[in-house]
Order: C-alpha cells, then sequence, then structure tokens
C-alpha cells in the first residue's frame, strides 16, 4: 500500500511540473514562431534587416527553433558575413544531424570562409597589419587545422612581430605538415639565427656593462662574460680582443706606469739642479711640451677605452663578421642608425629604423638591388653609427622578406632581391 501511494504521489507532483511548464514553453515556442512568420513575411517585401532583425528576436526567444537558425544562416551568408552563418550551421547540426543539406552547405561556406580569410590576411601583411592578420589566420587553423600554409603565415607574422619563439613552434608545426616546404625551412632558418643574434647581442651588452665600471676585483666576472659571448659567437672579435687585454694585464699586474715611476722619481732627485735651471732659461718650450703630451696621453687613453667601455662594439673586419650576421644583429635588437661598409670595390651604407632596413646605398645605386650589391660583399671593414638614417626610404620590405632570397645559391644576392620584390606577393598560396 505504501509503494503504491507513494508512486501516485510522484505522478501528481509530475503533472503538476509539466503543468506549471509548459505553458511558459509553448509560450516561447509560439512567440518563435510568430517572428518566424514576420521575417518571412519581411523577406517577401524584400526588407533584410527587419527579417534578420526578426529571426535573432525569434532565436532569443527559443534557442532550438531550428527553422530561424537556418533562415539566419543564409541571410548571414548572402551578406557575406560567413564567419556568423558557419556558427549558426554547426549550432543547427547539434540540433539536426540528420540535416544533410546543412551540411553539404557547411563544407561549401567553409571552403569560401577559408579562401576569404586567406585574402584578408594576405592583405593585412601586405600592409605591415601583422597583429590583424594573426586572427584571420587562426580562424582558418580552425576550421582546417591541419592545412600547413596558416601555420606558416602566421609564423611570418610573429617573425615580423619580434616573437621568435612563437614564430618558431610555428614554422617547426608548418614544416611537421610539408616537409619539403622551402619557404617553411628558410624562414625557420632565419628565425634560429635572429634567437641566437639576440642571445649574443644580450651576452656583448652585459660584457660591455662590465668592462664600463672594470675594476680589477671584478677581473673574474669581466672573464666569464667575455667567455660567455665566445661559447654563443666563436667569431667575435670583440669580447676575443678584450679577454686578450684582460688576461695580458692579468700576466702583468703591475702595468708600464707603476714600472717606470720609481726611475722617474730617482732620476728627478739626481738632477734637481740641473732641471731647475733648465726651467728657468726655457718655461715656454717646456709648457708647449707638456701640453703636447697632455694631450697625446688622452688621445691614447680614448682610444684604448672606447672598444671596452663602448655601448656598441659593432666594427671590425667583414673577413671575421659576415655581413649578414652584422645585420641580423642590428635588427634583433631594433637599433636605429647607419652601417658603413667600406671595400676596395668601393663602398656603401645600410640604414636601419628600428631593426628594419628602409635604405640601402652602394656606388651611386639605392634599395634592394644596392642591399644586394652590399650581402655579396665578404672583405672589407664595417662601422654602425647610431646617427639617424635621414627621411630617404627606399626599401619598404621587412628584413625577413629580403633574407627569405638570399638562401638560394643558384642566383646571387642582388638578382634573387630583385626577384624577390615580384615574388612577394605569392610566397605563401598553397
Amino acid at each position: 500500500m505504501n509503494t503504491t501511494r507513494r508512486i501516485a504521489l510522484f505522478l501528481l507532483f509530475l503533472i503538476f511540473i509539466l503543468h506549471t511548464a509548459s505553458p511558459a514553453l509553448a509560450g516561447d515556442r509560439l512567440r518563435a514562431e510568430g517572428l518566424f512568420v514576420e521575417a518571412q513575411k519581411a523577406l517577401s517585401r524584400g526588407e533584410i534587416d527587419r527579417a534578420e532583425s526578426l529571426l535573432t528576436e525569434a532565436l532569443a526567444a527559443d534557442p532550438s527553433f531550428t527553422s530561424s537558425i537556418w533562415q539566419l544562416a543564409q541571410i548571414y551568408e548572402k551578406r557575406d558575413k560567413l564567419e556568423h552563418a558557419r556558427e549558426l550551421l554547426i549550432r543547427g547540426l547539434q540540433q539536426e544531424p540528420d540535416a544533410s543539406w546543412a551540411r553539404e552547405k557547411l563544407a561549401a561556406l567553409e571552403k569560401a570562409l577559408t579562401q576569404k580569410l586567406l585574402r584578408n590576411a594576405r592583405s593585412y601583411m601586405e600592409s605591415g597589419e601583422y597583429d590583424l592578420a594573426i586572427p584571420k589566420l587562426s580562424l582558418y587553423l580552425g576550421i582546417k587545422p591541419y592545412d600547413p600554409v596558416p601555420l606558416l603565415m602566421i609564423g611570418r607574422c610573429h617573425l615580423a612581430l619580434g616573437n621568435l619563439e612563437t614564430a618558431e613552434g610555428y614554422l617547426r608545426q608548418a614544416l611537421e605538415r610539408d616537409p619539403s616546404n622551402p619557404d617553411a625551412r628558410s624562414l625557420l632558418g632565419e628565425v634560429e639565427r635572429r634567437i641566437k643574434s639576440g642571445n649574443v647581442s644580450r651576452l656583448v651588452e652585459a660584457a660591455s656593462s662590465i668592462l664600463e665600471g672594470y675594476t680589477p676585483d671584478r677581473r673574474t666576472e669581466a672573464v666569464d662574460a667575455l667567455e660567455a659571448v665566445l661559447t654563443a659567437d666563436p667569431q667575435n672579435t670583440w669580447a676575443r680582443d678584450r679577454l686578450a687585454d684582460l688576461r695580458s694585464a692579468e700576466a702583468n699586474p703591475s702595468g708600464t706606469a707603476t714600472v717606470d715611476r720609481k726611475p722617474a722619481e730617482e732620476d728627478v732627485s739626481s738632477r734637481a739642479s740641473g732641471v731647475t735651471d733648465f726651467l728657468k732659461g726655457n718655461i715656454s718650450i717646456l709648457l708647449m711640451i707638456i701640453l703636447l703630451a697632455a694631450l697625446a696621453v688622452m688621445a691614447v687613453l680614448l682610444v684604448r677605452r672606447k672598444p671596452a667601455g663602448g655601448t656598441n662594439p659593432l666594427s671590425g673586419s667583414l673577413a671575421l663578421l659576415p655581413i649578414i650576421d652584422i645585420v641580423a644583429l642590428l635588427n634583433s635588437n631594433l637599433r636605429t642608425g647607419r652601417l658603413l661598409i667600406k671595400t676596395g670595390r668601393g663602398g656603401g651604407e645600410i640604414c636601419f629604423e628600428k631593426g628594419e632596413i628602409v635604405h640601402a646605398r652602394w656606388k651611386g645605386t639605392d634599395g634592394k638591388k644596392a642591399f644586394g650589391k652590399i650581402m655579396d660583399q665578404r672583405a672589407g671593414t664595417y662601422a654602425f653609427s647610431s646617427r639617424p638614417p635621414g627621411s630617404k626610404r627606399t626599401i619598404s620590405e621587412p628584413l625577413s622578406v629580403l633574407l627569405l632570397f638570399m638562401n638560394r645559391n643558384e642566383e646571387s644576392p642582388a638578382d634573387l632581391l630583385e626577384k624577390g620584390a615580384r615574388e612577394s606577393e605569392k610566397l605563401f598560396t598553397t
């Protein structure tokens, strides 16, 4: 009897719940259906804005009303709001998985959407708006996660923005999906070179900071810092020379000034009377000699201190440090100034503005061709000056694009750069 009573009570409770809930549910569906009918009337009159508003309101009243979902998806597609149309089709298929026509429509729409996203991303990249291209490519990647094209383009965007570790991750994924892709391999090599150059630059700056305030008690610290530079860059002549200076001073701790001081004092003491007589008769000549000696000493000290205490050790021989490494180092450190090149065949300059190349000149030639000619040089000297590069701009491509064409051995860098200007628009096509 107790069991029968409990069942009866449960049924009465269930009937009560259904009785109280169903009017509200039925009311929402009726309202959604009424709005849907009004939307159809608006469409028949050509009032697309009105129909879109009514269908949006219908879905707010009843989110499961698939008729409104399908109709609003078609309106979004016609208005080229492909992202919104795709979301609605996915939402409708979750409620009606057997709607094969909707699945076919979704496949066609995603194909059109990925093409549109790729066009928009390329447009942003060509105008240098890499941060706006990345969201478009990420949405593309969400639709086609195994396509190497968006991975390659996202990697290039992060490379241009200076996010080297992020760029490396995307480019490695692109190379995994397409191991034979030469652009992915070339860009990945450029990222790795920049990461290495950035590490070397940080180590050089740390060593320079120690040498600026150098005292004998910091000798071990300075030696460790210079050895760290040489470990990262064994060809770094600046670090090698500074390390040799420190070790030479360690081998001869007294220094020439200490050695010479005592003999000079004894000589003055033994010949004091002679010097006194000389001073009386030749005071003006002596003052001139002292002045010239002081100027000479100051000049020597300035020349000797400049490499160790300067903030920019970038000067030396191209035979020891390739020009490509110098350019990459300036780019990764966002330097502004001029890199002057002198060789037996002539001279030129590369102008940097916040790390990017804005102008190049080589023996009367400007622009990308001049940059390529400078990249051909294997001997000569270089020196970087922080002097502002001026207003002349003959190069607009980022360094990543310029260097992309430097790695193909069948043509010279100058010819490749000329060719690269024509190919840059179709670098990342499928």
